[in-house]
């Protein structure tokens, strides 16, 4: 497994289907007269005259959630120039004025409080993923320790770095790891950076709550390698996301905080950046336009299925996750609690993972032994069952990129992780066997009438925190139309 302990150069982008997916080339706009193709990201030189617009858009709709129902938003684009894929969203929270020390979760940061993420044009929509947070996790584990540290927990919250705890007065022997966010330990206690702590003790702390953005190609995939050329389309383009839960959902919370209480989103600071971009110094994106009335190009999106199972004995599921007729490029898979709330390090959006006691039973918090296959098109992706931790990581490898977690991390209960504290709770407890991702990239091509069907033999499906929810993540092939004007979305 990679070493997330050691400075590493960041890999490159994960193995991703979006670099594969173009179904027919001769459908992307060629060069004309030696303009690029506007809306294949990879087709544009770095040095091409660009002008970048910058509008700061309000919610045209802001209905935050409560513990009956979930909260809403929505943004309206203009149709102008191209949307810039890094266009931000800004979110911020209210602090409860009973807690001092909340802060987001560390492995997805403000991404906690997004459950839903869609982006439509007119009535057609291009990406729409639910459960979007349990996803953004698998991908979070694919960054660095140094980006993490640097930049990350600046600007999205989350803080997946890694550092060696050496022993005191002993600076040559670390028996151990755990998170390390650039703050010296105090004792055994790491505190997290005074920004990014929620406090709602008084009216100066809650007005400089941390501010928080969310990268728009990271809430869509489409925007991976497509611009949306925004002034070739007479239909309005809007933005919605629905919000997580305010009680347990949103925030992590210091040992002695009060649990379940609720973190409002702060109104007055949530944005959309919506960058435009203008390319060439003349004509150059009205000729695009003119020569491209009817043009076409394919994308990603993901399609969740979830399976509650509450079972304490061995137990074996066979679960149909649909997706027939499409062109599916991979599933992912990750096992959650969703009971899980707010006094941990992960709240609800860690995977669990293999770990075993020594009867063979899972422990608390893990699944316990587990073998994993994918049916369809009448075969098995695999000619046995995958019942390998190692095999299971090289999967997850072969799909996504390399994630930087450790054993532990990933499906072991790891004496090396620190008994040591971040704001009063463990490493060890929080982190270990929580970050368990299985990712499969199909090789039968398009997926039959049946579907697809997903096989897992496990140990034990609950503990004393709850069912175990099973979430499975179909990313399939789109493809777009968008002629004189109109966009339609099929799949491919």
């Amino acid at each position: 497994m990679n070493n997330p302990l050691s400075p590493d150069v960041r890999p490159p982008e994960p193995n991703v289907s979006q670099t594969e997916l173009d179904v027919d080339p001769g459908m992307d706009a060629p060069s004309m007269d030696g303009i690029p193709d506007f809306v294949k990201l990879g087709s544009i030189p770095v040095d091409y005259i660009q002008r970048v617009e910058t509008d700061l858009l309000e919610s045209v709709v802001q209905l935050d959630g409560s513990t009956d129902r979930t909260g809403f938003c929505r943004f309206t684009l203009q149709n102008k120039g191209f949307l810039h894929s890094h266009s931000k969203l800004f979110l911020s929270l209210i602090p409860n004025a009973t807690n001092n020390d909340a802060f987001m979760p560390v492995q997805v940061g403000v991404g906690a409080l997004i459950q839903r993420a869609v982006l439509k044009v007119g009535n057609q929509v291009i990406n729409e993923i639910s459960d979007w947070s349990q996803l953004h996790a698998v991908k979070s584990s694919l960054i660095s320790n140094e980006i993490n540290k640097e930049r990350e927990q600046y600007m999205t919250g989350r803080l997946m770095n890694h550092g060696f705890r050496y022993e005191s007065e002993n600076y040559e022997l670390a028996p151990t790891y755990g998170l390390a966010n650039g703050r010296e330990y105090n004792g055994i206690d790491l505190k997290q950076m005074p920004f990014a702590k929620m406090d709602g003790a008084t009216a100066v702390t809650i007005a400089t709550s941390p501010v928080y953005s969310v990268d728009l190609s990271d809430l869509f995939p489409f925007l991976k390698t497509h611009q949306l050329p925004l002034y070739m389309i007479d239909q309005p383009i809007n933005i919605e996301l629905t919000w997580s839960p305010p009680n347990k959902a949103r925030t992590c919370i210091n040992a002695n905080d009060t649990v379940d209480l609720p973190y409002t989103i702060d109104t007055t600071e949530l944005k959309f950046c919506a960058d435009y971009i203008f390319y060439g110094a003349g004509d150059e994106m009205t000729r695009y336009a003119d020569a491209n009335k009817d043009l076409s190009f394919s994308f990603v999106d993901y399609r969740s299925n979830v399976a509650t199972i509450d079972s304490t004995a061995a137990v074996t599921v066979v679960r149909n996750i649909g997706m027939a007729n499409r062109m599916v490029t991979r599933v992912i898979t990750v096992f959650n609690r969703d009971a899980l709330g707010d006094q941990t390090l992960l709240n609800k959006y860690g995977s669990l993972g293999l770990d075993v006691d020594a009867t063979g039973g899972a422990t608390d918090g893990a699944v316990g032994n587990l073998s994993y296959n994918l049916r369809y098109n009448d075969r098995y992706e695999f000619a046995t069952d995958v019942n390998n931790s190692a095999r299971l990581f090289s999967l997850l490898t072969d799909s996504e990129g390399v994630p930087f977690l450790t054993k532990g991390e990933y499906c072991g209960n790891d004496a090396v992780i620190t008994a040591n504290t971040f704001e009063g709770l463990r490493d060890d407890q929080n982190l270990s066997n929580n970050f368990f991702y299985i990712s499969t990239r199909l090789t039968g091509g398009r997926v039959g009438s049946k579907g697809i069907e997903i096989h897992l033999n496990a140990t034990d499906l609950r503990t004393a925190n709850g069912p175990t929810s099973i979430r499975c993540y179909a990313e399939y092939l789109r493809v777009a139309r968008l002629r004189n004007g109109i966009l339609d979305i099929a799949n491919a």
